[in-house]
């Protein structure tokens, strides 16, 4: 992606994303951008909610190669394994609500 980020504008994301309270979002989820700090990073909006809420998360700025333009990800061709999903549960199980570990393509 070579335009800067906007608010307000959709884009795809490059690997899964997978949130505490087992929430799963594959490659190529289409997000948009909620909100931009010099130092916090960019905030995200998924498409869901919890709790009433939608689900958001500020990305640090090293994070950015995380979105790409809407619609130029290809969506996965394999369900990621279950290996995978019960580490990153574990792991999860540990952190504060609301948390979440994006999953790249060579670990699903």
């Amino acid at each position: 992606m070579e335009d800067p980020l906007r608010i307000g504008s959709r884009y795809s994301t490059t690997y899964g994303t997978l949130w505490k309270d087992g929430t799963y979002f594959p490659r190529g989820t289409e997000v948009i951008v909620v909100g931009l700090h010099l130092d916090q990073g960019f905030c995200v909006r998924f498409p869901a909610s919890a709790d009433d809420q939608p689900l958001e998360t500020w990305e640090d700025w090293s994070e950015v190669d995380f979105l790409a333009d809407e619609g130029s990800v290809d969506l996965p061709n394999r369900p990621l394994s279950t290996a995978v999903l019960a580490e990153a549960r574990d792991v999860l199980s540990e952190a504060e609500d609301g948390c979440h570990l994006h999953l790249h393509d060579d670990e699903v």
